[in-house]
């Protein structure tokens, strides 16, 4: 019989250091934050009698493995799960690029990559709460093989089908499940949505990243060499939309239009073209139909070779970005920037800007669809004008700088 690669938990005896008042009273005290077990602690000394002993008072796994963009919006939970347990340690377990993304950032106490060493390694610990909120067989699998007091979101069944773990995953489960309740009925933003999937009450919080000092100097350096001044305003264009659904960003000739008919209306500033390895080719296209805007600085290429904590800086140096619904979108949100989205195939309605930005939505009768293919003429690329999109952002422009700085002078070449 082929070995899962989900294990069943068994029982295992673990030496845990005996604590005296706020020391442990042996040498090995695997609860405390410092312990690694493998090597020193930051400390640099057995646990007995040590002063800087900090036991975590419960253990709380997070699922959630989906794409970059997805993980990204589910943070919004964590300023929850400090408030409930805030001596608690916090396992993240998501893909590679996440806990690339992730690195670091406060709120988490240890990323793991969904791989068969932490599908063995997870199932021999013991959690006071599981998460999971993906409704893929391998999340809901892992959930389910490790030993847990509370299990929240999406479990799976006997049938190897996702399920609702319990009752207040419902509503959350059936959006899957039925167009009617995820494009018509629901008003509710992603961040309530899954606060109500796990009993939780939302009061507004914001899903934040935190970028390491060496992603953000890589990221200034890079576009300091390419001629960007951070006194300007910037303007990033995030040309990229995956491959997943049809149509959640313009194509390169509206983009072109978009930017040729800003710089001859003299907006300030310079632009940033933003994307990874698969927009090579449209970023190309763009700056080949522009050459005059790229030789006066007015329009940057960030480059498309970047991981991902120095793409979110890049992304962290405009102002004011202009995206699709996709993963960028969600970067700009936290990290607090202006934000001007059009949303085509998608449910604007799960999209919070925090106030931060404008929706550019595409008002048709056939979307959102979230369709791989368009079958309707791209109907919903030509309902938004690249004038309209203009207009939203010098609104918001001129929100999140109102102050405003010296645009780029006069003389400085704009046309192509």
């Amino acid at each position: 019989m082929a070995l899962s690669i989900y294990p069943n938990p068994e029982p295992q005896r673990v030496i845990v250091g005996h604590t005296h008042g706020s020391t442990p009273t042996e040498s090995i005290a695997p609860d405390c934050k410092h312990y690694r077990g493998d090597r020193p602690c930051i400390h640099n000394r057995l646990c007995t009698g040590c002063t800087h002993y900090q036991p975590y008072t419960s253990r709380i796994c997070v699922i959630k493995i989906g794409a970059l963009g997805d993980v990204i919006r589910t943070l919004c939970i964590l300023p929850e799960l400090r408030r409930r347990y805030p001596d608690g340690q916090i396992t993240w377990v998501t893909k590679p690029n996440a806990c690339r993304m992730l690195s670091g950032h406060p709120m988490v106490d240890r990323l793991m990559p969904i791989d068969p060493v932490t599908a063995s390694v997870l199932p021999r610990e013991s959690f006071d709460v599981v998460i999971n909120l993906d409704k893929e067989a391998e999340p809901c699998a892992l959930a389910g093989s490790l030993r847990a007091s509370t299990r929240l979101g999406i479990s799976l069944s006997a049938h190897g089908t996702p399920v609702p773990a319990d009752q207040d995953a419902v509503r959350y489960f059936e959006l899957g499940l039925s167009d009617d309740l995820k494009f018509s009925r629901n008003t509710k933003s992603y961040p309530r949505l899954i606060y109500d999937a796990l009993g939780y009450t939302y009061r507004g919080e914001r899903y934040r990243l935190h970028l390491p000092t060496t992603a953000r100097d890589a990221a200034r350096r890079y576009l300091h060499d390419r001629g960007w001044s951070d006194s300007e305003p910037t303007l990033g264009i995030n040309v990229g939309s995956g491959d997943t659904f049809a149509n959640k960003m313009w194509p390169a000739d509206w983009i072109i239009d978009l930017i040729r008919k800003r710089a001859d209306g003299d907006g300030p500033g310079q632009m940033l073209l933003l994307g990874g390895q698969r927009e090579r080719p449209i970023i190309d296209q763009i700056t080949r139909a522009l050459p005059a805007l790229v030789g006066s600085g007015y329009l940057i290429d960030a480059g498309t070779h970047h991981d991902e904590q120095t793409f979110a800086s890049l992304v962290g140096s405009c102002d004011v970005l202009l995206t699709g619904d996709t993963m960028a979108m969600h970067v700009a949100i936290a990290l607090d920037l202006g934000v001007v989205a059009y949303i085509g195939p998608t449910c604007e309605q799960e999209i919070d800007l925090f106030g931060c930005g404008e929706k550019l939505v595409a008002n048709v009768s056939c979307a959102p669809c979230y369709k791989r293919v368009c079958d309707q003429a791209d109907r919903c690329v030509q309902a938004v004008s690249t004038e309209e999109a203009i207009d939203a952002i010098e609104r918001v422009s001129a929100m999140i700088r109102p102050a405003g700085r010296d645009p780029i002078p006069t003389g400085l070449a704009k046309a192509a």
